[in-house]
């Protein structure tokens, strides 16, 4: 009975067993092959499998200016024409957008300087100006400036720690001292006749370079080239229209070419840019004897603004200089509707040029043509020539 009943046991046993020589010797070749020592890489075997496999990259800094500008060369508008102009210094080029007037009447040409960060064609007020403007008479054309250069980290000093640091010698020092000691008794050792290598401090002389141009002198120099092409359209009247930073460099353009050039500043929301040669806008107000437009957003002026150029500062400066040429106007916040635009910013602005520009210059011609007309008149009696 007891047989009987192992031997279905026996059987399927036997099926398995026939395997168990074979599983044997894999288990051996394994552990065989995992107790064999690995042989070391040589240092030199090494060192040019890493140089082949990680090549070194030199390390480059992106272009900000170069990239914007590969950027919005590809612009695609029917009514938009992509420029380089030249400006005339070492085939140097400008980059600006240009939109011809679409209203059959032309009324003069505006030149947009655009903030800081920014590009010319940067959505928001610029764009807005820049397309909305041509359907009343203008000629836009809005450049590029370049990038404002950060101002230099300071240098840190710590006059304590260096104090500290004379007073109590380091370990570095200690082992100076005693490399010192056993100086002398090594000096009949044959020294190698490799040659000293000089501080780094000392060998790398201070190459002279070419020092960097100032960035007003930048910003003019292409508002020129603009000017010049603005003036091949058979334009006569010219805005300088500057937002954000770019307000600044405008208005130091109009300051420095308003006569020889027919010239009006127009400045929305004016800011103080970070640069080491900015003007200072309160002081070339006062010099600037054409039109200035100030428009701003601030729903409240206070004398708490720390801003040194904010709208009551400017509003202020213009008064005690009595300047009857200054104009502020402010713009209320209306909701940025990027696919609809800013039609009431558009419509507000020309407005406001219309008053102070276009028809101040019909006023003053009217005025002319009077006092000419009433030089004429003679009196009763007198002798005609």
């Amino acid at each position: 009975m007891l047989s009987a009943r192992f031997l279905p046991i026996i059987v399927s046993m036997s099926r398995y067993l026939k395997f168990l020589p074979i599983c044997l010797l894999c288990f051996i070749a394994n552990s065989v092959i995992a107790e064999e020592p690995e042989t070391p890489a040589s240092p030199e075997s090494a060192a040019s499998d890493s140089t082949s496999t990680t090549p070194t990259i030199p390390r480059t800094e992106p272009d900000i200016d170069q990239n914007i500008i590969s950027n919005l060369s590809q612009l695609e508008s029917p009514d938009t024409e992509f420029l380089q102009l030249d400006t005339s210094k070492n085939g140097e080029k400008l980059f600006a957008v240009y939109q011809a007037e679409s209203s059959g009447v032309l009324q003069g040409g505006i030149i947009m300087f655009p903030d800081d960060k920014t590009h010319f064609d940067w959505p928001g007020d610029l764009n807005y100006l820049r397309t909305g403007l041509t359907e009343y008479g203008w000629h836009t054309l809005a450049i590029y400036l370049p990038q404002i250069e950060a101002p230099a980290i300071p240098k840190r000093t710590l006059p304590v720690l260096k104090s500290i640091q004379a007073s109590t010698p380091s370990e570095g020092d200690t082992a100076v001292e005693n490399t010192t000691e056993e100086a002398p008794a090594n000096q009949n050792a044959e020294a190698p006749n490799t040659p000293t290598e000089e501080p780094a401090a000392q060998s790398s002389e201070a190459t002279p370079t070419e020092p960097q141009e100032p960035y007003h002198e930048q910003a003019i120099r292409r508002a020129q080239a603009a000017l010049n092409y603005l003036q091949q359209q058979e334009t006569e009247r010219f805005i300088v229209l500057g937002i954000g930073t770019g307000a600044i460099w405008a208005a130091q353009y109009v300051q420095q070419f308003q006569e020889s050039q027919d010239l009006r500043l127009v400045m929305i929301d004016a800011q103080q840019p970070q640069s080491e040669s900015t003007p200072d806008l309160l002081k070339i107000l006062p010099e600037i004897k054409t039109t200035i437009i100030d428009f701003h957003h601030n729903s409240r002026m206070s004398t708490a603004d720390r801003n040194p150029i904010s709208p009551e500062r400017r509003l202020k400066v213009a008064r005690q200089k009595a300047l009857t040429n200054f104009h502020q106007s402010r713009l209320p916040a209306t909701r940025d509707d990027w696919k609809k635009g800013n039609p009431w910013l558009v419509k507000h602005v020309r407005g406001v040029i219309n008053t102070y520009v276009i028809n101040a210059e019909k006023m003053s011609r009217m005025q002319d043509k009077d006092m000419n007309s009433a030089s004429d008149e003679q009196g009763p009696g007198a002798m005609r020539k």
